[in-house]
């Protein structure tokens, strides 16, 4: 029996004067069926996957690959036509060992009249302005190559992104700009064992429809995080916002690094400013996070865009004793490189005459960048 409560269509029940839900049942025969019929089911059941199983056995043990297809016969399509002949000869000896008819009578325009031609009109063909159309996500290395070959493509979707969407004049990009922008990069490429299959560095993540390039993602890929760079696309795309596909498809990568490198687990989207309404998009994933100016701790993006309505700059940490546990200078400590010879600033300080300013930079770039960072990192010096 079946019972179905409809919620939403109460009635006033006479006796109680209250809502009940209205109770639709069918009738009990619609149902039931015969104990030797359910039997005679089952064992049709049984028969047919008996025969499937067979079926995909023989193909296994001959190494042939199953494929099922399903091709339009009326407007014929180009596969039809491929395999027209092949499909015409299952039939003929079907209906000759099946239904014993004769080849005499199972003729190529008999089987065209029957299963081909149909008296259905459908419009199967695509508009004119998206017939052909492919896309395709290519992942490049900035040195590599690829990148190389399409680099005037690139730069030339570039600057009409930057004209048309921030109103930046041509004659402000040229090549060697947009290479020291978005092509020269700090990160030397890494490729170690356990890590992502192309390696650590710089990459151009290129979105190509139809041979024509779209838009061009770039980041960096980092042993702990995919950090986005940059993205420009064809203003004739606006409508299609590819920034947030390109988003996803970058949180998509992410994932998927993740499982050849597990300590690659986060997606870093860059600067966040609530009043600007290009990079408030970013807020709209969850669940985000983002940095403490002072205490370096990343708190939920959900919590800290109140307090950005209220102030430009803010502190997200409400624990006013909080500070950040990297914050204790240690100049000494502090490496730096002057003339391709790596050594800490007690040394070169000890080696080199220094002016008061020199103290003050290092002491600045220590204070941004944390000591654990200053310990491992060359700071260069004149």
């Amino acid at each position: 029996m079946s019972l179905t409560s409809l919620k939403d269509s109460g009635t006033m029940s006479t006796r109680t004067n209250k809502t009940q839900p209205y109770i639709v049942t069918k009738p009990y025969h619609m149902f039931t069926e015969s104990r030797r019929g359910k039997e005679r089911r089952g064992s049709k059941r049984e028969e047919h996957k008996n025969n499937l199983e067979r079926l995909a056995d023989w193909t296994l043990r001959r190494g042939y690959c199953e494929q099922v297809r399903l091709v339009r016969s009326n407007p014929p399509s180009q596969e039809l036509e491929q395999t027209y002949q092949e499909a015409y000869q299952v039939y003929l000896k079907y209906q000759m060992a099946v239904h014993g008819d004769s080849a005499e009578k199972c003729t190529l325009h008999q089987y065209t009249r029957f299963l081909v031609k149909s008296p259905l009109k459908v419009n199967c063909q695509p508009k004119p302005a998206t017939m052909g159309w492919n896309f395709l996500v290519v992942l490049v290395a900035v040195a590599s190559p690829e990148f190389k070959r399409s680099a005037d493509e690139s730069y030339a979707l570039f600057v009409r992104y930057q004209f048309h969407v921030h109103q930046e004049k041509d004659d402000k990009w040229t090549y060697p700009a947009f290479e020291e922008f978005l092509v020269d990069s700090p990160l030397a490429p890494w490729q170690p064992r356990g890590g992502p299959p192309q390696g650590y560095g710089s990459f151009h993540q290129q979105y190509w429809l139809s041979g024509r390039l779209v838009a061009v993602g770039v980041i960096d890929i980092l042993p702990c995080c995919i950090s986005s760079v940059y993205f420009y696309y064809d203003p004739d795309l606006g409508h299609l916002s590819l920034g947030t596909y390109a988003s996803l498809r970058e949180l998509a990568l992410t994932q998927s690094l993740y499982h050849h490198a597990p300590s690659l687990q986060y997606y870093y989207m860059g600067f966040y400013i609530q009043t600007c309404p290009k990079m408030r998009y970013k807020a709209g994933y969850t669940p985000s996070f983002l940095l403490c100016p002072e205490t370096y701790q990343w708190f939920p993006v959900e919590a800290c865009r109140p307090k950005l309505e209220v102030n430009k700059y803010c502190r997200f940490n409400d624990d006013l004793a909080a500070t950040d546990s990297d914050s204790e200078l240690n100049i000494n400590e502090v490496l730096v490189l002057r003339r391709h010879v790596a050594m800490p600033y007690f040394l070169y300080a000890s080696k080199y005459q220094l002016e008061p300013e020199d103290l003050r930079e290092v002491e600045q770039y220590a204070r941004l960048v944390g000591m654990s960072c200053a310990r491992r990192m060359l700071l260069v010096r004149n």
